[in-house]
């Protein structure tokens, strides 16, 4: 199975304020966990990288290519595991 990261980001509002968006491009670095650890990642500051919002409870958001297919989404909170080589498509039409 193949597995390629379009975009990733990893974040929070500090302190719930909507203006006081801290966020980063995790991108390389989950690609990193995910070649590292057969596609099961758990998502926290030091599996991606750093903690961007001190203090705060972060959310991750990313983007897959999986198996040729693009446009994979996959979201979660700080300290939940994915495992992105499953996946089920949303339908909210």
């Amino acid at each position: 199975m193949s597995i390629s990261v379009n975009f990733a980001v990893y974040g929070a509002l500090n302190g719930g304020n909507e203006n006081k968006t801290q966020a980063i491009d995790v991108s390389a670095a989950l690609q990193a966990q995910i070649d590292a650890n057969q596609g099961i990642v758990k998502i926290s500051n030091s599996t991606m990288g750093c903690d961007p919002s001190v203090g705060n409870k972060k959310h991750f958001a990313a983007s897959l290519n999986v198996d040729g297919t693009d446009n994979v989404y996959f979201a979660c909170e700080e300290g939940q595991t994915v495992d992105f080589h499953h996946w089920i498509a949303s339908d909210c039409s």
